[in-house]
């Protein structure tokens, strides 16, 4: 049986852990699970195209700040109030958007919703990362959460066309939102209340980190500039080949769209399934040095998309390119959990949060970008050559990791699920 940790009438490690994947997951709600109702919203405000890419663009917004604040938070009131706050906002944006509301209001509401999304999805890693801070329990845990994202981002997107089609009108794939509130509530009752061990640097009196203090230490932290590097590096990567793989692979290898959906969805399952390996590569190598070659692997990869003459080789390659992500994934929030300073791990796994965020703004547009003086193939190159290039950051980073060794576990701390 796992070790009871203190909180609302003890819970284990395995509930924390399906918390934080569930959260996670739900909130992906916002994003796949509204995508189906788009045309719809279009049709229902009568938007231009420039006006319906404000939906999507207003939600993440929000999110590249939420996740630092959210985290800088956490650290200073704990991980429960934020969490099922986070939730308990974001279910009841779902519900408000299923009334009659204004463009403006939807945008409003959105926009509320997203900083909520940014505090949730950057929380959840380090929630998992208090019960499972290193090794291959750390890969479980957070392979665990990778794989419920991954779930939602399939079926969400199917219930949200199937209630489209059952006649309830524009807004009724908001109604899966509403799932967030009792999970704001199960939340609430599983996550632990803050712990504070006694001050540390940085810290206030009682031993909660100071907000000037607290990022001061987080800046000076282990390799951290290293570790943003590489969070920003996997959506430097995955956003521009999900933009633009479809464009290569319509227009230079001639697959029909279907095809082109079929492919990226094997690909996403496969990213699911490795993910879920991960814990199995975790005890051969360090997170740092799984996240270096999942750098070399999807260097490797795009260079295959761009070879437009083959075809089965750019196929083969986006499947390919799916196994490296879910390694890269889950290493990478190990890893930030592992360099984490004690006492501001929400911190630091905000700082990440908002990093890899600024990640999925900016790369899609600095790729598009490229294409206007280089060829889409050219650009897929030069997006390989800048992986391999990356790999030194990672080979520093383990460097810095071999040499601090695992973190001590947490005081007190629930024992990490079993398989």
């Amino acid at each position: 049986m796992a070790e009871r940790t203190e909180g609302s009438g003890g819970v284990s490690a395995g509930r924390v852990i399906a918390v934080a994947s569930l959260s996670s997951a739900i909130v992906t709600a916002g994003i796949q699970g509204i995508a189906p109702a788009l045309p719809a919203i279009q049709d229902r405000f009568d938007l231009s195209s420039a006006e319906v890419a404000l939906v999507t663009s207003v939600y993440l917004l929000p999110s590249v700040l939420s996740a630092l604040i959210g985290g800088i938070l956490a650290d200073r009131v704990g991980t429960r109030p934020v969490i099922a706050g986070s939730l308990l906002l974001f279910g009841l944006g779902g519900g408000l958007l299923l009334l009659d509301v204004s463009f403006w209001t939807l945008l409003a509401i959105r926009f509320v919703q997203g900083a909520a999304f940014g505090a949730v999805l950057s929380l959840t890693v380090g929630i998992i990362g208090d019960v499972a801070p290193s090794g291959a329990a750390a890969a479980r845990g957070q392979s665990r959460r990778i794989i419920a994202m991954a779930i939602a981002e399939a079926v969400l997107p199917i219930a949200a066309g199937l209630l489209l089609a059952w006649g309830l009108g524009w807004s009724s794939p908001f109604a899966l939102q509403l799932v967030a509130l009792p999970l704001a509530v199960l939340a609430w009752r599983v996550l632990p209340p803050l712990r504070r061990s006694g001050p540390a640097a940085g810290s206030d009196g009682d031993g909660a980190p100071s907000r000037s203090g607290g990022m001061r230490a987080v800046l000076k932290a282990p390799a951290v500039v290293g570790v943003q590097v590489l969070a920003a590096m996997r959506f430097v990567f995955k956003f521009p080949v999900i933009t633009y793989y479809p464009l290569l692979a319509t227009g230079q290898l001639g697959l029909s769209p279907a095809t082109v959906g079929l492919v990226m969805g094997a690909s996403a399952a496969i990213a699911a399934v490795s993910a879920a390996l991960t814990e199995k590569l975790a005890g051969r190598w360090t997170s740092a040095q799984l996240i270096g070659g999942s750098l070399v692997v999807a260097a490797l990869a795009v260079g295959g998309m761009a070879v437009g003459e083959w075809v089965a080789l750019a196929i083969a390659a986006m499947l390919v390119f799916g196994a490296q992500d879910g390694v890269y994934g889950v290493a990478h929030n190990v890893l930030v959990t592992e360099l984490a300073p004690p006492g501001l791990r929400s911190t630091y796994v905000g700082l990440t949060g908002m990093v890899r965020n600024v990640g999925k703004f900016a790369a899609p547009a600095l790729f598009g970008a490229a294409t206007l003086v280089l060829s889409l193939t050219q650009t897929f190159l030069v997006l390989g050559a800048a992986g391999l290039a990356s790999v030194a950051v990672a080979r520093r980073v383990a460097a810095v990791q071999s040499r601090l060794g695992p973190p001590p576990p947490p005081p007190s701390s629930p024992s990490p699920p079993s398989s």
